[in-house]
């Protein structure tokens, strides 16, 4: 019978301040002008599986995504295949990261004036107060309730999170990043034979800790004992999720073969990539008109 061919692409999920700037520069370039950015018209805007099927179908030469506004679960497509990528990082991390993004950022958000008027501490108090979304479960709650922040996460949000987790066709973590590249290569090269996925770091600033993410003594010079024992308590699913997303990258790294000599290769080709120089490529350009598209295919079917 004649059918239409197995199409295959990587969708990049990209969680806020998790290395994403790097990802989107690693398939911009193992991808070239096959690689776009999805987002919609504002920057609360959410997109689901069924807004990225539509995306892709019409465009039909994209071989790799990346969304700030994707959320899970991934699509089920009967004629492509979604390779979905997704990387976690240690949360008090991630927070430190995101007070120096926004006190570097002109935008004239309200995350972005607390930064720029406040200490690491005051900040991270404001948010407990009133952005609970912001610093409380992000990671177990974008994977687990697509994003939405109805309720303090539980036990049943982990689970699921981590069921996400665990089906992921490349799951990462900031902290392994470029063991959970290594990963990536050989588990997709089936489908996309080549792929090199060497880089260099991108959006990189004062957010990256000066101490192992296990100092508990780091973070409570950043903010004070008590704030950060309330920090650690908020982030305890967080926390667990970046451990399950550590041992399922090395279960998966054990089947590699000659993983630690694919590790130095990568690392090899990295500094090479560096010494050159290369800008970071612009993506394939960015259709805005997505969300727009979603609410009148919604409308129509009366949802």
């Amino acid at each position: 019978m004649p059918v239409v061919r197995t199409r295959y692409v990587i969708v990049h999920y990209h969680i806020f301040k998790n290395g994403g700037s790097t990802i989107e520069y690693i398939l911009g370039r193992a991808f070239p002008g096959r690689f776009a950015t999805v987002h919609g018209s504002d920057p609360d805007a959410t997109l689901d599986a069924a807004d990225l099927v539509e995306f892709v179908g019409q465009h039909p030469g994209i071989a790799a995504v990346s969304s700030h506004h994707l959320r899970y679960p991934k699509p089920l497509s009967r004629r492509t295949v979604f390779f979905d990528w997704c990387f976690l990082r240690d949360p008090l991390a991630r927070l430190y990261s995101t007070y120096h993004h926004f006190r570097r950022s002109d935008a004239d958000s309200l995350c972005a004036r607390w930064a720029r008027s406040y200490s690491p501490r005051e900040f991270a108090m404001r948010l407990i107060d009133e952005a609970p979304h912001q610093v409380s479960e992000v990671q177990v709650t974008q994977l687990a309730n697509a994003g939405a922040f109805t309720r303090p996460a539980d036990d049943r949000d982990l689970e699921r999170a981590t069921a996400v987790l665990r089906d992921m066709a490349v799951p990462g973590l900031v902290e392994m990043f470029e063991e959970s590249l290594v990963v990536a290569e050989y588990f997709l090269r089936p489908a996309f034979p080549g792929l090199r996925l060497e880089y260099v770091p991108q959006n990189v600033g004062q957010g990256t800790p000066r101490a192992p993410v296990e100092s508990g003594e780091y973070w409570e010079g950043v903010w004070g004992k008590e704030l950060y024992e309330r920090l650690v308590r908020m982030n305890e699913m967080d926390t667990e999720l970046v451990l399950r997303a550590k041992r399922e990258i090395l279960h998966r790294l054990e089947r590699v073969p000659r993983a630690a000599d694919k590790l130095a290769g990568l690392r090899s080709r990295c500094a090479r990539l560096a010494l050159t120089c290369e800008p970071a490529r612009v993506p394939f350009a960015v259709v805005p008109a997505v969300e727009e598209q979603a609410r009148v295919r919604r409308s129509a079917a009366g949802d």
